[in-house]
């Protein structure tokens, strides 16, 4: 791809971001519900079937096949999400490092044993189980991409692009702070789930979530991070080819997209479990991605080899 097309790209880009961040400040809960629901399932299916194609980027075939059955594993004896998520993220870098049998088993064997006594810790179990296949997936994650990309790329509008991504939260912390919108009864209805977040993170409860500035201002923050995260990957059409797929495949996940946001509007509590399940195991088979994202950073930086 040429730097006049990675150019028109990135500045395509950072307009998406700022589209992003001013519905954040003028509908920040709806945005969220609404980029979840339609965006989400769309980006989800079309990333899992990208990463199929390139063997979710691990060092032998059914390595990730390993991750998920361990997920599950966790999953079935009733494991907090934290382990599940630590366990599949720690697992991800190990089955990336190292081809040996031995050595990976003795490698998850302590792996097993640190998050005994690590995820005892409230705070590593909350950002394990909570943060990571959230807000640390849809914002730190992406721009470990765009950051990886703007060195590997060398062209200025893509070190701009990843500015403008770290300046947006801070903009839409210290810019119409006291302006609020008031939120929409169908968006307070579905808003649930997405309080935790909320709660968790001011620590308190019984948060007037909807009307606490502080609350709004984070809601803000989550709203152009979903966002912008899923506008991300729909722009990088051209640069990875997830599209370049078969018609069978296409219409599979066409239909399975359709079926996903009907299934939201039409029985939230089932349509919200789904996304969960959906967005969770996308985020879990994207791990070892993003451990190729960091090693790749490091070694532009000259932390590594070339």
């Amino acid at each position: 791809m040429t730097n006049t097309q990675l150019n028109r790209i990135n500045y395509y880009n950072i307009l998406a971001m700022l589209l992003s961040a001013c519905l954040a400040v003028v509908i920040p809960f709806e945005l969220v519900l609404l980029s979840y629901a339609i965006l989400g399932p769309a980006h989800y299916l079309t990333e899992i079937s990208w990463l199929n194609e390139r063997k979710f980027f691990t060092l032998k075939k059914y390595d990730y096949a390993i991750v998920v059955a361990v997920a599950i594993i966790a999953y079935l004896l009733k494991l907090p999400y934290g382990y599940i998520i630590f366990y599949a993220f720690g697992l991800s870098f190990i089955l990336l490092v190292t081809g040996s049998m031995l050595y990976r088993a003795l490698a998850f064997c302590l792996l097993i044993v640190a998050g005994y006594f690590i995820l005892g810790n409230n705070l590593l179990q909350t950002i394990f189980g909570l943060y990571v296949p959230t807000l640390i997936h849809v914002y730190f994650f992406t721009g470990a991409f765009m950051l990886f990309g703007a060195l590997k790329d060398k062209i200025i509008s893509g070190y701009i692009a990843f500015f403008i991504f770290l300046a947006c939260p801070v903009l839409l912390c210290v810019l119409f702070t006291h302006w609020h919108n008031s939120t929409a009864n169908w968006a307070i209805h579905s808003y649930g789930d997405f309080g935790r977040l909320n709660t968790v993170t001011l620590k308190n409860n019984k948060l007037d979530i909807f009307n606490n500035s502080i609350s709004i201002l984070l809601t803000r923050l989550i709203a152009f991070a979903y966002t912008y995260h899923y506008i991300n990957w729909f722009s990088k059409t051209r640069i990875i080819d997830w599209h370049q797929i078969s018609m069978v495949r296409a219409v599979f996940i066409g239909v399975v997209w359709i079926a996903s946001v009907a299934l939201y509007f039409y029985n939230y509590r089932l349509g919200i479990k789904w996304l969960f399940l959906l967005s969770l195991t996308h985020v879990i088979l994207e791990f070892p991605l993003n451990h190729r994202s960091f090693i790749g950073i490091g070694r532009r930086l000259g932390w590594g080899k070339s």
